[in-house]
């Protein structure tokens, strides 16, 4: 079980079923310390709103909320779909490819989208889901990358306990990691009640390949938030109302 989960979807997502206050229920009944709550960008369809990011306080008690976002990719390089007026409040920030990308590139492009991203949007903490079967990427260089600019790589339990990847996928992008000593951080990406939390299907592959425990940044509940807050100054100077 993850102490604390970086990486889950409400309602606001088109493809997540429950209210923000039935995951974050389900994360304290769990004995979790905190749950993200990161639905999709507006490139994705995700319903952001403002009320959301500035007036929602901790509404379960006994559980942190933290606030975010999961950004798409423009086609611009550098560009996503983060609503800038919204990046004061969030606590982590994530990036991904999803649908709105088009199928059918080179590992080369799709790394080079993913980087451009990181290098162009500081504030970016985690890049999710690396180990997709409709985007190859250039695992080793996307590692040394999100090492040398202080982010991580998750390590995503949805797409190896809901199979929607060869087991080799997943292990290329765990020895990329290994090798480039790139921090990651293990997240469930849930987008049901049963999955808040989740870890022990990608903590079994990563038991397997022998992972250092000492990359994971959110093996401690102490550690994933002390890691929040070492960045949080850098959403504060990009948000919208420094600019």
């Amino acid at each position: 079980m993850i102490a604390v989960d970086l990486h889950s979807h409400s309602l606001a997502s088109r493809c997540g079923v429950h209210t923000v206050v039935e995951m974050l229920t389900r994360a304290r009944d769990l004995g979790m310390t905190a749950l993200a709550i990161t639905d999709h960008g507006p490139a994705l369809g995700g319903r952001l709103n403002s009320v959301f990011f500035e007036r929602l306080l901790d509404p379960v008690p006994g559980v942190r909320l933290l606030k975010g976002m999961e950004c798409n990719l423009d086609e611009s390089p550098g560009a996503i779909d983060l609503p800038l007026d919204y990046l004061r409040y969030c606590d982590v920030v994530l990036v991904g490819l999803h649908a709105n990308t088009p199928k059918g590139r080179s590992a080369a492009d799709y790394t080079d989208l993913l980087v451009s991203a990181l290098e162009a949007n500081p504030f970016l903490d985690v890049v999710t889901h690396a180990n997709s079967r409709e985007y190859p990427l250039d695992y080793r260089r996307l590692a040394r990358a999100s090492r040398d600019l202080g982010r991580a790589v998750e390590l995503n339990n949805s797409k190896v306990a809901l199979g929607r990847v060869a087991p080799a996928v997943t292990e290329s992008l765990i020895a990329a990691c290994i090798r480039e000593a790139c921090p990651v951080v293990v997240a469930s990406d849930a987008h049901t009640l049963d999955e808040v939390g989740r870890d022990e299907a990608i903590r079994s592959v990563m038991s397997s390949m022998h992972f250092p425990e000492e990359l994971i940044i959110n093996r401690t509940a102490e550690e994933a938030l002390a890691f929040i807050e070492r960045r949080r100054p850098l959403k504060l100077a990009h948000s919208a109302a420094d600019n």
